[in-house]
């Protein structure tokens, strides 16, 4: 047989375990399978992760030597904390001679909670046996400092293992200590409270436990993580503080998850479920939000996009902005702040430009990976302009758009001056060779764009969604300038936005597809593909009435929409497959964008079916939350979608699209801060959609409640009342 090796090269994937759990508190997230116990050297990804590298590898229990079974695990859904219970297997104590030896039976619960700067732990080894016992006990511990991009597997410039200093101060008090080549210290403390006196070592702590019958030991430990700047070297210092209790850690937690829960509308409907899956949405935002100057900035996704990134924030605060637009106020005066002032290649950086992502972490601090502070989007500054006017709209809040408006301004000179080709008038990017994104709409996958033949498009690309985007921003902020004042500015953006419809409409629609293309490569030819990208279209006033409704038709066939939603290119492409990231799988937030472009153009048909499509999914997904994507095979009876493999869960603009897809059935929209009512949908499966208290912002301010209620005959009448306060 021949044995020789097969001609392929084999790309790993870093697939979590679905038993994994996963939590975060600000910028703090944590890897952990169901016993507990981290050991990265057994699952490369496991481990306590703060500012982009990981402090905590390895943090496990052992009695006897032996690991303790996990017997039940409580708070698993909590975004916090996570209690867990263990066993110990059974053993058997025979002194010489004896025939009978006594058996011991032991149990351990650890509390675990995270917080911003590290967690905290309680754990109590309790002796259910009716004899006393003696238990050998460690309490492993181990710090690596390796960095989240090393983990995900790009390799280091520099390979050679890390300097990790050791230092303790009595049997109590541990720490850790690594010195970056980026020039900070980074150190991990561990302060442990125990009525037992231990041994001390690198590797952690040891102990010989006396236990009476049911006689219990609890042990306190707070670990801390902390970063130093420009220091040559620190004094370890030993804290005062012990380790805070526990259940008050805890309440705080979810006092501050009440009150993010307490600022949204309350929505109910005829299925339980789906007011469930509202209700995780809302929990699962609010942990992936991290306070900075402005307020609340919502983080990618967990764990590998526990950052910030321009565009999937945009896009979190077009999918919440009917609800609380207080969270898009924070991302537009937020990434407004990083708006680029500078020009530099290498991270991408044009002034005016919105910034793509930023990264924490010793290689983005040596520059080893340019995803620091990194511009490499072309879609991130038309979805902020789009955000700044939605938001206007939503509360009518000019005074707040007049003092963006220096950072509007820098944001259409962007356009206008780097971001424009100048020959056809479309908003392009040029791919970055240099460690950075070759493609730079949503779908960044290298071999995303390309012809219908599978070959790839050549640079610079002109990406049909963005073109859109841009046109909304357009036509949006010509009539904004002209009300606050800037009567050239508007008067330029109303000739750009009738200019780009015009060549939009002759270079991007295929009549013979009825679609638009997915986008227009560096030769001006158009990508003629099936793609999810031309729903995006829908959200602007771009396409004609037969246009927009030949696309829905469209995106609603079998070549495009699976059952359970629209995939990201047709089965009919060459490059289809329907487990890929961008290339055949369905999207949750691409999704919502989508039904939102057709609740635009009143396509209400393909609205019902892409909606009962979406929801009947969530059905199928662990804790009721959509995915950041899914795989794009039909539906069939029996099967639920698959998530894709590397999935991140919980995801921003995956689990706000459900909110944002709520906004669409409601047919509620705002002018100046007032409320409209429009059409409402309810598909098949549901007779009623009930949301309260939606706050008004505009001049009058007060509350709205809208109900939506399938009558007798068949017909959703939707009632909205509003109330003054």
């Amino acid at each position: 047989m021949d044995r020789s090796p097969h001609p392929y090269e084999i790309h790993p994937l870093l697939v979590l375990d679905a038993s994994d759990s996963i939590f975060k508190a600000d910028d703090h997230f944590a890897i952990w399978p169901p016993s507990g116990d981290v050991e990265s050297d057994r699952v490369p990804y496991h481990g306590y992760f703060w500012h982009g590298m990981r402090y905590i590898s390895r943090w496990t229990i052992r009695l006897f030597g032996i690991q303790p079974v996990p017997l039940w695990v409580q708070g698993r859904k909590n975004p916090y904390f996570e209690k867990i219970h263990r066993i110990m297997p059974l053993l058997t104590f025979r002194a010489p001679g004896e025939r009978h030896g006594q058996v011991l039976r032991l149990s351990m619960s650890q509390t675990r909670v995270l917080e911003a700067d590290g967690f905290s732990e309680e754990c109590k080894v309790e002796n259910r046996s009716p004899h006393p016992v003696t238990v050998p006990m460690e309490w492993q511990v181990g710090s690596d400092f390796t960095d989240l991009f090393e983990i995900r597997g790009i390799s280091r410039a520099n390979p050679a293992p890390r300097d990790i200093e050791w230092h303790s101060s009595g049997p109590d008090f541990s720490v850790y200590r690594y010195k970056g080549d980026d020039g900070l210290l980074r150190e991990a403390s561990i302060r442990l409270t125990s009525p037992e006196k231990g041994n001390l070592a690198r590797s952690g702590w040891s102990w010989m436990l006396e236990l009476d019958p049911e006689e219990s030991v609890t042990f306190l430990v707070r670990t801390r993580f902390r970063e130093f700047r420009n220091k040559v070297s620190v004094p370890v210092t030993v804290s005062s503080k012990k380790a805070p209790d526990i259940k008050s850690v805890i309440g705080k937690r979810h006092r501050e998850m009440d009150d993010f829960i307490g600022t949204w509308p309350k929505i109910r409907s005829s299925d339980p479920f789906l007011d469930r899956c509202c209700r995780q949405a809302i929990e699962d935002l609010r942990v992936l939000c991290t306070p900075v100057r402005e307020g609340l900035i919502p983080y990618a996704g967990l764990p590998w996009f526990s950052t910030v990134f321009g565009r999937d924030a945009l896009i979190t605060g077009l999918s919440t902005l009917w609800a609380v637009p207080e969270l898009s106020r924070t991302i537009l005066q937020f990434l407004g702040r990083l708006q680029s002032r500078v020009l530099d290649p290498k991270r991408a950086a044009e002034p005016g430009k919105i910034v793509h992502e930023m990264r924490t972490g010793e290689m983005a601090g040596t520059g080893e990976v340019p995803f620091g502070l990194y511009y490499g989007s072309v879609d991130s500054t038309p979805l902020y302009l789009m955000l700044a006017a939605r938001y206007v709209e939503r509360t009518g809040d000019y005074p707040f758009l007049e003092k963006l408006w220096p950072v509007i301004e820098r944001a259409f000179l962007w356009i206008d001056r780097y971001g424009m080709d100048p020959d056809t008038g479309f908003l392009v990017y040029r791919g970055d060779l240099d460690g950075g994104l070759v493609q730079q709409g949503w779908k960044d996958s290298g071999d995303s764009v390309f012809h219908a033949d599978g070959r790839l498009a050549v640079h610079p690309i002109a990406l049909c969604e963005v073109q859109s985007y841009l046109h909304y921003a357009l036509t949006a902020f010509s009539v904004l300038g002209e009300r606050l004042g800037h009567g050239r500015f508007s008067e330029k953006t109303s000739q750009m936005a009738v200019r780009l419809r015009k060549s939009f409409l002759s270079a991007f629609w295929v009549s013979g597809m009825k679609t638009f293309a997915l986008a227009l490569d560096g030769n001006r030819e158009p990508c003629r593909v099936h793609s999810s990208n031309a729903g995006h279209v829908l959200l602007s006033d771009l396409p004609t009435g037969p246009m927009s409704r030949d696309v829905a038709k469209n995106l609603l066939s079998s070549n495009l929409f699976s059952g359970w939603g629209v995939r990201t290119i047709g089965k009919s492409e060459l490059r289809y497959d329907p487990v890929s990231y961008h290339n055949g799988s369905v999207w949750p937030h691409d999704n919502a964008l989508i039904l939102a472009g057709l609740a635009k153009h009143r396509l209400y048909f393909e609205m019902e079916n892409l909606c009962e499509g979406f929801l009947d999914g969530l059905r199928f997904f662990r804790d009721q939350r959509p995915p950041e994507l899914y795989c794009g095979f039909d539906r069939k009876n029996g099967e639920g979608p698959f998530a894709y493999p590397t999935s991140c869960s919980p995801q921003a603009w995956s689990v706000t699209s459900l909110l944002m897809v709520i906004e669409s059935m409601s047919g509620v929209s705002f002018q100046a801060g007032h409320p409209k009512m429009g059409r409402a949908i309810l598909g098949p499966s549901l007779s009623s959609l009930h949301i309260e208290d939606i706050r008004l912002t505009g001049p009058t301010g007060g509350r709205a409640n809208i109900f939506i209620d399938r009558k007798e005959d068949g017909i959703v009448r939707p009632v909205m009342e509003v109330r003054k306060e």
